[in-house]
């Protein structure tokens, strides 16, 4: 899938909520522990994979950028469920994979439709964002019109939009 995503740094996430909750449904609240691994030491990565604790799963994930314009971001992501986390950790670790980066992550979810979604974040040292996703196999130029149209309902525009990711925020934040 491709992932096509704007992020909005909030001052009000109540004001967020009541303006999401006009046109997507409530789909609950998920806490994601997030720990990214590395190839590359000693400055910011260019590649990394994240896994991710969520409940009782392990998820790995990894994205390569396809294009950023208007604000928007467009990922090829990978993703799969993990059920040895120790395993996987000491094959990767033989590898040459470190640790680089720890992220904790509070989402509230709000599904406009299949594959279109607005979270509700709070990071752990960064504060509350907000983020128009849309997953689509093909048609990056339709899905970044939707988010867009999106990001205007909830009040912003693509001055208003992060360009920088969560694990750059923080990089940026301790380094």
């Amino acid at each position: 899938m491709i992932e096509v995503e704007a992020k909005i740094k909030i001052s009000s996430p109540e004001a967020l909520r009541k303006d999401v909750r006009k046109f997507a449904t409530y789909a609950g609240i998920i806490q994601k522990y997030d720990d990214y691994y590395t190839l590359e030491h000693g400055h910011y990565p260019q590649k990394s994979l994240r896994v991710r604790r969520m409940k009782d799963r392990h998820i790995i994930n990894f994205k390569q950028r396809i294009s950023y314009q208007d604000g928007v971001y467009a990922k090829k992501e990978v993703e799969f469920v993990v059920y040895d986390i120790e395993g996987f950790l000491e094959l990767i670790k033989d590898f040459g994979f470190k640790k680089w980066l720890h992220k904790e992550k509070k989402t509230e979810l709000y599904h406009i439709k299949k594959h279109f979604h607005v979270e509700l974040n709070y990071v752990n040292g960064l504060g509350w964002f907000a983020e128009v996703e849309y997953l689509t196999n093909h048609n990056i130029p339709h899905a970044r019109k939707e988010v867009l149209d999106i990001v205007k309902k909830l009040g912003f525009d693509s001055k208003d939009l992060v360009k920088e990711g969560y694990t750059k925020l923080l990089w940026n934040k301790h380094h």
